[in-house]
């Protein structure tokens, strides 16, 4: 069986058919978008409209929306798609990015978890994949044409496939509850779910984050790669854990945010708590 069949069917398994029908209806929360959600549930922003009768692409937080199904058109190839960044240029702010690719400002906002007013030269900015990827007609004339941001000019990480695997299996898991102490998808807290995803690549990592940080080697900050591990300081030492996907975010269970979900080492929080990254050895060795 391929790594790719593998991990499907780990994770069917895994979630069961409860919770299938749960991806059934979202709860709108603040600072979601539909193109957000859409990237949540792996399914594109015309299929949400279609399957709620929306009228336009405004929604309220608390709203119901139905969630189709995945259309089985879509090849294994585009599920593993890699991931689309632009780098901030001098003289580069958050709008005329956003106008460039013809989205929204709040939606690159809330997809980078970033500051709008604080973004820097070099930093790489993720635009969402879409038919968005061209000026939008409210600036197509106030702009030259060779300022135009399209997929040639975007730059594209290629990490390897299984890293790059990893990392998709467990944004999976976008949505999840936490649960201190949980290990299921009814509710899981930090350390299970990054136990829980290693264990589907075959890696056996301890149970409790303090002791995940020392089943690999500590690398700083700016060597991280897609898979590995990040560790913050909240109620204890070490007491935190994250998986890195790269562009400075991590997925990860979050206590605060009840959730599983995105956040970027650079938000105040975390910056703060950040204490290690880990390079797991087996992941680091082995297949992957």
């Amino acid at each position: 069986m391929s790594r790719l069949k593998f991990i499907v069917f780990s994770l069917f398994v895994l979630l069961g058919a409860g919770q299938a029908t749960a991806a059934q209806q979202y709860t709108v929360k603040t600072g979601d978008c539909l193109q957000s959600i859409a990237r949540r549930h792996n399914v594109s922003t015309n299929e949400i409209i279609k399957a709620n009768n929306l009228s336009k692409t405004v929604i309220r937080p608390k709203q119901v929306l139905i969630i189709p199904e995945k259309s089985t058109a879509r090849s294994e190839d585009s599920a593993a798609a890699s991931v689309v960044h632009y780098t901030v240029k001098k003289g580069d702010t958050l709008s005329v990015i956003a106008q460039k690719a013809g989205v929204p400002v709040q939606q690159l906002i809330t997809l980078n978890s970033i500051n709008p007013h604080k973004i820097r030269i070099g930093q790489k900015i993720i635009i969402p994949q879409s038919d968005n990827l061209t000026p939008s007609d409210a600036g197509e004339k106030e702009m030259e044409k060779d300022e135009y941001i399209s997929p040639q000019t975007l730059e594209t990480e290629k990490p390897s496939d299984e890293r790059h695997l990893l990392v998709k299996t467990a944004l999976g898991f976008l949505g999840v509850p936490y649960k201190w102490g949980g290990s299921t998808v009814k509710g899981i807290d930090c350390s299970a779910f990054v136990r829980e995803i290693y264990s589907l690549f075959g890696v056996d990592l301890p149970r409790s984050a303090h002791a995940q940080s020392g089943a690999g080697t500590s690398i700083n900050r700016d060597e991280l790669l897609e898979g590995d591990l990040v560790f913050f300081h909240t109620r204890r030492p070490l007491g935190h854990v994250g998986i890195y996907i790269g562009n400075n975010q991590f997925v990860h269970a979050s206590y605060r945010s009840k959730t599983i979900r995105i956040d970027s080492l650079d938000t105040p929080y975390f910056q703060k708590r950040f204490q290690r990254a880990v390079r797991v050895k087996e992941l680091d060795n082995g297949d992957i």
